[in-house]
């Protein structure tokens, strides 16, 4: 996409998502500033709130306008004040880092334009309008709802209540994709392993990832520190990252003959499995990133590392695994979720079964049901007519 205005430049980030800037060269060197706003409305016309920011932005950076003044500190009615008390709750101040910086990210953004509005006054309607103004990301203008949702939340339970109702209560979702991350189907693993063979680390990471079923953040901390040996096998023990400051979950998995062979053959280090060239362990985001990167190697865009663990629960499902064994396996406290897995295990032996038995039909409608008589017993039966 080209910028239609002077000065303007459209530099999507990395997921596609849409971001303009302001860029300007001031005295031999150029800078730049970000417009929010929402570039174009539903007939494709250029908005009024966009254009207003971005004669703002022009302005501000030849000089012309002197930058905004940092806001004075929040009355106790708008958005600031309530995400300020927010982030120095205890609820908030529970979650994980990573979680609490991507809350603040979403919150902060909504802010910049909604930050001094009241808050109390904020409707459903409202709600709907912020949603559909970032209706052009779906997946961020579902977050946002969310996240106030979680907000409006917490505000209800206060005491005394901050807040009297959820506006974000009912809101319907935009971003209608269904199932989620793409699950790994059998040919995908086996191309994956076919481009990334033993002793690669890609291969390594995909194999400690679908034999434990682990997760990203998880797969890139497990190490020879976690092992322990039970009857003779190999296993591993830890705490599940995901939630472990609320609601910890042990995990514990055997290792595979595959998964070992991976261990023995490929650089693991001592502190995780899983190490960057250097020797360094991943952090969580880097890990993702890089085996993204490896899914694109192998041809498969697709997928991610997401979808592996994915594919590892239909795997187990389809060996006859239970939705609590599933549960223990996987570390999930919800039964709905197993069942999840088994139900799409049960539909791909229902779907080879129909077609076994489509073939048996094929094969048994092509035989005839008695085999021809000879010559000579026609021969025969006609011999004794006549005699007759």
């Amino acid at each position: 996409m080209k910028a239609q205005l002077r000065y303007l430049v459209y530099d999507p980030d990395k997921r596609g998502n849409d971001r303009y800037y302001v860029r300007l060269k001031i005295a031999g060197r150029f800078a730049k500033k970000r417009i929010r706003q929402r570039f174009k409305d539903d007939d494709g016309s250029i908005t009024q709130e966009f254009m207003k920011a971005y004669w703002a932005a022009l302005a501000e950076l030849r000089g012309e306008a002197a930058a905004p003044k940092k806001k004075d500190t929040p009355r106790e009615d708008t958005f600031d004040w309530l995400f300020e008390q927010y982030y120095r709750s205890a609820a908030f101040k529970k979650l994980d880092p990573a979680t609490q910086k991507d809350k603040k990210s979403v919150l902060g953004r909504f802010a910049e334009t909604a930050g001094e509005l009241p808050y109390k006054k904020y409707r459903h309607e409202d709600m709907e309008r912020s949603q559909q103004a970032r209706k052009e990301t779906p997946g961020a203008a579902d977050k946002l709802v969310k996240v106030l949702r979680a907000v409006f939340n917490w505000a209800m339970k206060q005491k005394p209540p901050l807040l009297a109702h959820n506006p974000a209560v009912g809101i319907e979702t935009i971003n209608k994709k269904k199932g989620g991350f793409h699950t790994w189907k059998p040919a995908e693993i086996d191309q994956f392993r076919a481009h990334w063979t033993v002793g690669t680390t890609p291969r390594l990471a995909m194999e400690v990832m679908i034999t434990i079923g682990a997760r990203r953040s998880d797969a890139a901390k497990i190490g020879p520190s976690d092992e322990f040996v039970k009857d003779g096998n190999r296993w591993v023990r830890f705490t599940a990252h995901k939630g472990r400051n609320r609601h910890p979950v042990e995990i514990e998995a055997r290792l595979t003959n595959e998964l070992i062979e991976a261990l023995e053959k490929g650089q693991s280090g001592q502190g995780t499995y899983i190490t960057k060239a250097g020797g360094g362990a991943y952090t969580i985001e880097s890990f993702g990133n890089a085996f993204s990167r490896w899914c694109d190697d192998a041809g498969l865009p697709q997928c991610s590392s997401h979808g592996l663990r994915k594919a590892a629960a239909v795997a187990y499902a389809e060996s006859g695994a239970t939705a609590p064994e599933l549960m223990a396996v996987f570390g999930w406290s919800n039964l709905r979720t197993a069942q999840i897995y088994i139900e799409q295990a049960e539909k791909r032996r229902m779907r080879t079964n129909a077609f076994e038995r489509r073939e048996e039909y094929e094969k048994r409608k092509n035989v005839p049901l008695s085999a021809p008589k000879s010559t000579d017993e026609t021969n025969e039966v006609k011999n004794d007519e006549e005699t007759d």
